[in-house]
């Protein structure tokens, strides 16, 4: 056998190779290329006024997966298989809806009073189904008016991690897929504050349901005041440091689907990001190990501030520039590589270079043995 010969066997050798761990990868990925279902979604609200709609898909966590905004009372998603939570907010386009019974200048000639203004709010429908998709599926969602909309009453239990109960701790609920702030309505109390037993009591509307839950504990420090030395322009100072009252914010939040109507919160330490910062006051955020001081015990979670922009008590509050990934649950698309089968791929590659580095060491040899019989 030439050397022409064995670099020709080699060559082939480790194509051979190569072509057949292209083959595993390509068939590991197609394994993992996840199928999705054709799920058409069809509203049926109330009235005939609404011209807008908002449709979103959740997983059963409250992390929403899909949603689209449309003209027309339906829309279409691509799901892989899963429980989801639909939802579908139907309004009218406009914000505000004016009448008037004269002419809107000076006043009404014909009567000789002032024009009258009058202002409608905006139809508002809300709507949710909870359904399992397995293959294409097809349903109807039926909306209501948020001011009819049916309500229940929700018993939520705060603690601490030491398992003590969390008296004096904010509880709020935001309705899942809803823009509309539903606490304006006078049969819901969607805010309110635990009692010596850590309860709190809500009356939401019977839907799913963002339930969250905070506190702001003071840091007991252990002394009012020190004195050190600095050296400023080469010069020693003597420094008066005082303590400022410190606050730790701790938070929780949870899920509950009807007919659930009671939850368990345990609070945890937050970082700055998880909270939205009133207008006005200066925070000073610190970091000690997980704990976060800030010396802003009025502040929210950024969520909570996303979901209710629409709540009066919150309108002094300015949006946060990010939000907690304890709160925003994510997942990856179907279609991702599984990130476990990374070193499966490593060995199979690494075995492909140690097979054709065999190879090429037994041709070598091979040669060279044919070589010596020659001689």
């Amino acid at each position: 056998m030439n050397m022409t010969k064995i670099k020709f066997s080699v060559l082939a050798i480790v194509l051979l190779i190569s072509f057949a761990s292209l083959i595993c990868f390509s068939s590991l990925s197609l394994a993992q290329t996840g199928s999705y279902n054709s799920v058409q979604v069809f509203i049926q609200t109330a009235s005939s006024l609404p011209d807008y709609f908002t449709l979103s898909a959740f997983n059963t966590t409250g992390y929403m997966v899909s949603s689209c905004q449309t003209q027309y009372p339906a829309a279409s998603f691509e799901l892989p298989n899963g429980q989801y939570i639909f939802t579908v907010t139907a309004d009218q386009s406009g914000n505000n809806i004016y009448y008037s019974p004269a002419p809107m200048v000076g006043t009404n000639i014909a009567q000789g009073v002032p024009s009258l203004q009058i202002y409608e709010a905006p139809v508002v429908e809300y709507g949710y189904w909870v359904q399992q998709i397995s293959g294409p599926t097809t349903f109807t969602i039926s909306t209501q008016n948020v001011t009819s909309y049916p309500t229940t009453t929700l018993t939520i239990q705060v603690s601490y991690a030491n398992g003590t109960a969390a008296q004096g701790a904010s509880v709020t609920a935001s309705i899942l897929g809803s823009d509309y702030y539903w606490g304006y309505e006078s049969n819901t109390v969607m805010w309110n504050t635990t009692q010596a037993d850590g309860s709190a009591t809500l009356v939401t509307p019977l839907a799913p349901v963002q339930i969250d839950a905070w506190n702001w504990i003071p840091v007991s420090l252990p002394q009012n005041e020190t004195t050190i030395t600095v050296t400023v322009a080469g010069e020693q100072v003597n420094v008066t440091v005082y303590w400022q009252p410190t606050y730790v914010g701790l938070a929780a939040s949870t899920l509950i689907l009807p007919p659930q109507n009671s939850a368990q919160l345990v609070l945890h330490v937050q970082q700055p990001s998880y909270w939205a910062v009133p207008l006005g006051i200066q925070s000073t955020p610190t970091l000690g190990g997980q704990a976060t001081a800030s010396s802003s015990p009025t502040s929210i979670p950024a969520t909570v501030y996303q979901q209710q922009q629409g709540n009066p008590i919150l309108k002094n509050y300015q949006a946060p520039s990010t939000t907690s990934s304890t709160t925003t649950p994510t997942q990856a698309p179907a279609s991702d590589p599984d990130p476990g089968n990374g070193p499966l791929l490593i060995i199979i590659a690494g075995a492909s270079i140690a097979i054709a580095a065999v190879s090429l060491a037994v041709a070598v040899r091979t040669r060279t043995r044919e070589q010596k019989s020659k001689t």
